[in-house]
């Protein structure tokens, strides 16, 4: 045993205090990081805020911080739902009432639909599986269980079957407020929100039924296809935003808060999507100048040589948030436009390793720059997690999002022969044939995914009919 030194050189990745402020202000969303700073400026001498600038930075930008409770930010009164669920909130004189004594009378959405069953006729057995139905929907409102399975689970508790399950799902579950609740996929949640004595909502109808796949094509094109006019698809696409794919949102019954949007995506009159980050409040700050070339002595100059460190280290955390944000934005606007210009049916495969690798920053960046954050778009408020999907490879080199593909998962099971349920085998082999590189395994998650049962069960459901 003998004590002696030696060197070694090595790389590890220290946090400084700026890199760690940095983080911090980056994964903030903007009510956070308001609050964030108004306690920076209370403890800093240097900091100050001149709200006047804040102001004119964004006159009206305040309209765009919008209330909104949980289960409202997928549903809104009326039509409207995708281009308007999130106009800006009207101000009336009496803006001192306390928001806390109006928000503890509102009702969530799942007392809602448990009270709109209780006032409908039907039988206490019905009932109490429409009030079990409520309660297993997931927080889009989709029922994503197998109607046998459902019903062997609520063994013990309520005697009913699986036909009894569907019915009530049809009969009564999809007929409450908001429409679209109790939808196997999202398909189904848009035709439920239609009305078949409405011309434009019939077009739609046709749309979503027999040309999902077309629906990107341009205008003109898909016009051709459907054998209509150009304002008929045009008036259909419309149509089509102003519906809610989660009308479920909120259905748990989480509290109200408020949001802002960090990104605006808007489209301008050529048609072009603009992208922009609206000032939030702290545009305003900035070092206090009254400070600035004091003299200080003894412990004072150490204090307030620290306090202007971390003023100019926040300031350039707020720089470099904004950037981030920008370098983000731009690119979620031209991978996505026709998300943002269709809405869900035009999602497009995209993962933070996409982004991260085309903006040149680490993923974990991407990550805290989207994580519980929002943007202002044309079909309405969403978050930011929601411009990311993955994909499959297709054999011409592209891909697929895996929303498209369990959609073709899903119409396969449905259009299968009575009696002779095909295999998660075969539905790979018939994906692999249409150029989606998928292997079998991955059929059967997304099959689980969809609430539809085996082969195996879906043929002794069969027999038993």
């Amino acid at each position: 045993m003998e004590t002696k030194l030696s060197h070694k050189l090595g790389q590890r990745l220290a946090l400084t205090p700026q890199l760690t402020q940095s983080l911090k202000v980056l994964a903030m969303n903007c009510m956070e990081l308001e609050n964030y700073l108004e306690e920076s400026i209370e403890s800093n001498p240097m900091l100050e805020m001149d709200p006047n600038a804040a102001t004119a930075a964004e006159p009206a930008q305040q309209e765009k911080a919008i209330e909104v409770s949980e289960q409202e930010q997928w549903k809104e009164q009326g039509d409207d739902r995708w281009e308007s669920m999130y106009a800006p909130s009207t101000r009336d004189d009496d803006r001192y009432i306390d928001r806390e004594q109006l928000w503890a009378g509102e009702e969530n959405l799942s007392d809602s639909l448990h009270d709109q069953i209780d006032r409908q006729p039907m039988s206490d057995n019905e009932r109490e599986v429409a009030h079990a139905l409520i309660d297993s929907l997931d927080d889009d409102g989709y029922f994503r269980n197998d109607p046998s399975e459902f019903a062997k689970e609520l063994e013990g508790n309520i005697e009913t079957d699986g036909e009894t399950v569907e019915r009530v799902l049809l009969n009564v579950i999809h007929q409450l407020d908001p429409t679209g609740l109790g939808a196997r996929d999202v398909t189904e949640c848009l035709l439920l929100q239609l009305d078949d004595t409405c011309e434009i909502d019939r077009w739609v109808k046709r749309l979503l039924l027999h040309f999902a796949d077309a629906l990107l094509a341009h205008d003109e094109e898909l016009a051709k296809k459907v054998e209509c006019d150009v304002e008929t698809i045009v008036q259909a696409r419309i149509r089509m935003r102003r519906l809610d794919p989660f009308p479920g949102h909120g259905l748990r019954g989480d509290n109200n808060y408020f949001i802002r949007p960090e990104i605006v995506f808007r489209r301008n009159n050529d048609n072009n999507i603009e992208v922009d980050i609206p000032g939030t409040g702290w545009r305003g700050i900035s070092i206090n100048e009254r400070w600035k070339e004091h003299e200080w002595k003894g412990k004072d100059k150490e204090f307030m040589t620290q306090a202007m460190k971390e003023a100019k280290w926040l300031l350039h955390a707020l720089d470099q948030r904004s950037e981030t944000l920008m370098k983000v934005a731009m690119c979620l606007a031209q991978r996505q436009r026709t998300f943002l210009e269709y809405g869900v049916l035009g999602l497009k495969p995209l993962t933070l390793q996409d982004v991260a690798e085309e903006v040149g920053l680490h993923e974990s960046t991407i990550s805290r720059v989207t994580n519980g954050k929002y943007a202002d778009t044309p079909i309405g408020m969403i978050e930011l997690r929601r411009f990311f999907s993955a994909g499959l490879p297709t054999r011409g080199g592209g891909t697929i999002s895996v929303y498209r593909v369990q959609q073709r998962v899903k119409a396969l099971i449905e259009s299968e022969p009575v009696g002779r349920p095909i295999s998660d085998q075969a539905i790979a082999d018939r994906l692999q044939a249409e150029g989606i590189e998928i292997a079998r395994r991955t059929v059967a998650k997304y099959r689980e995914q969809l609430g539809l049962p085996p082969s195996s069960q879906r043929r002794r459901g069969t027999k038993t009919r």
